[in-house]
């Protein structure tokens, strides 16, 4: 007898994309996930690698020209009317976004995005299933917490939601887009682990090369679109081949210390005993940081352990509901003295806006006149900073990776010459080349006398610049001041 061959969970051939700006995200991608192995994804910001997922699900925006094929267990996905790819989607082909936020109906609630899953394909959820799920994936008190709305969680504990509304049925296929971005390395692995148990095969996208190595089998290298290189994980993360490899390699090993070159300055941040409630949650408890000119606090902790609502409260985003916060040297502040970046870059830039528009924003909030010509070469220039040279400042931010976006928020904060800049995970969406590049432009920045706060899981990333570390947990903060190892460098 004739062994029957089993069609492959998911296979893709000769894959070209090009958006309706002519822009060519992927040229000639093959990929092949055999049922039940796990495959990743790797890449710098703007290889292609969300363009690839987007495609298998039929997510491309309107005017995208798409060649090649794309098949699911067998069964040719690209011409399928929308009705037919809508039935694929969730119980089929699992899917876990990169942005938790963009996937919820900010005006319902995390429960009924969760029960969306099941609703979607005319299914009721079993009873209890959806708290016993969000507890499966660390959320405490799950029952209640799933009737807040998405806005009362951290960016951590949604993308967990959203890896359970994603897993909901146990597909046979799920392509995971950075699922642990917002998340620190132990729930990352717990969640990882989760995911693979409610699916098949698994696509993970991500830029966390040990994650990589741990969660998949085999991976592939993707750089301007195309496929660099392939291979089993262990052999190709310990000896790769092509450049771009080596480079993602090399930027992914701990980084020197480095701290401040100067004295610090005056003080520009006061907060004194912050405590921030939502409903019967107390998100912050009692929080002080006193921060001078010149000086980084890094501010790192679990996934709904307060450190975005600090943020917003530091940056004066929000009230407290008790204490202050002084901003300023002396209490007095200039237009764009504060500019945050938001760990939501995809919905902090307006889809309608080029980037020029979007990144000279600063200039004219403050008074500047700019010409469109000169706001474009400003743009252009501002983007060459943040490693986003071959960018046209005409582009719309839907045509971006969320990496590229969050690289474009961080470009329009510094636009503002700010004296203080609050960054709520201004490197978790990056890979891992270009989060060494940003690292080492907000360390330049502070030298050069701005006060900043960077939120981050990445506690290794961040002893490598910060001058003092502040760790919540359940709301309440403990300051660290780290030891400077960059003598032992020489």
């Amino acid at each position: 007898m004739t062994a029957t061959r089993t069609a492959p969970a998911l296979s893709v051939r000769d894959l070209t994309v090009t958006y309706a700006d002519g822009y060519t995200a992927l040229d000639g991608v093959d990929l092949e996930v055999p049922a039940g192995e796990r495959w990743a994804v790797v890449g710098r910001s703007g290889s292609g690698k969300t363009t690839l997922v987007r495609a298998v699900l039929g997510l491309l925006p309107p005017g995208t020209t798409v060649t090649g094929s794309i098949r699911l267990d067998g069964r040719e996905l690209l011409g399928l009317p929308e009705p037919q790819l809508r039935e694929l989607r969730g119980r089929a082909i699992g899917y876990v976004p990169q942005d938790p936020y963009a996937a919820c109906d900010p005006l319902r609630t995390v429960g009924h995005h969760v029960a969306e899953a099941w609703w979607t394909h005319r299914l009721t959820p079993p009873p209890g299933r959806i708290a016993a799920d969000l507890g499966g994936v660390g959320i405490d008190d799950a029952a209640r917490r799933a009737a807040g709305h998405p806005h009362t969680w951290s960016g951590g504990m949604l993308q967990r939601a959203t890896i359970v509304a994603g897993t909901a049925h146990s597909p046979p296929l799920t392509l995971a887009d950075e699922p642990s971005s917002a998340l620190d390395a132990e729930l990352a692995d717990d969640v990882l682990r989760l995911v693979r148990e409610r699916s098949g095969a698994l696509l993970l996208v991500s830029h966390d090369l040990t994650l990589v190595a741990r969660h998949a089998d085999h991976v592939l290298v993707l750089a301007d679109g195309r496929v660099a290189e392939r291979g089993p994980a262990a052999t190709l993360l310990s000896a790769p081949c092509a450049p771009s490899t080596h480079e993602l390699l090399d930027a992914h090993a701990p980084a020197l210390r480095r701290t401040s070159t100067g004295t610090p300055g005056p003080i520009l941040l006061r907060a004194r005993d912050l405590v921030r409630r939502y409903g019967d949650v107390t998100a912050v408890d009692g929080a002080s940081v006193t921060l001078r000119a010149g000086e980084v606090l890094g501010v790192v902790g679990r996934s709904g352990s307060g450190k975005s609502t600090l943020a917003r409260l530091l940056a004066g985003m929000e009230r407290p509901d008790a204490g202050s916060v002084v901003i300023g040297d002396g209490g007095r502040s200039r237009p764009g003295f504060v500019m945050p970046v938001f760990q939501d870059p995809v919905a902090s830039l307006d889809r309608r806006w080029p980037l020029w528009r979007t990144l000279t924003e600063p200039l004219r909030a403050r008074g500047e006149r700019v010409r469109r010509a000169d706001a474009r070469q400003a743009a252009a220039s501002m983007l060459a900073r943040v490693g986003l040279a071959g960018i046209d400042p005409d582009r719309r931010p839907a045509t971006l990776s969320v990496g590229q976006a969050q690289r474009v928020a961080i470009a329009r904060a510094l636009a503002a010459r700010p004296g203080l800049l609050v960054a709520d995970e201004p490197t978790a969406s990056l890979d891992v080349v270009t989060a060494a590049a940003i690292t080492t432009l907000l360390r330049e920045l502070a030298d050069n006398g701005t006060a900043l706060v960077v939120v981050t899981h990445d506690r290794q990333r961040i002893a490598g610049y910060a001058d003092r570390l502040l760790t919540m947990s359940d709301g309440r903060a403990e300051e660290l001041r780290l030891v400077d190892t960059s003598a032992a460098d020489d």
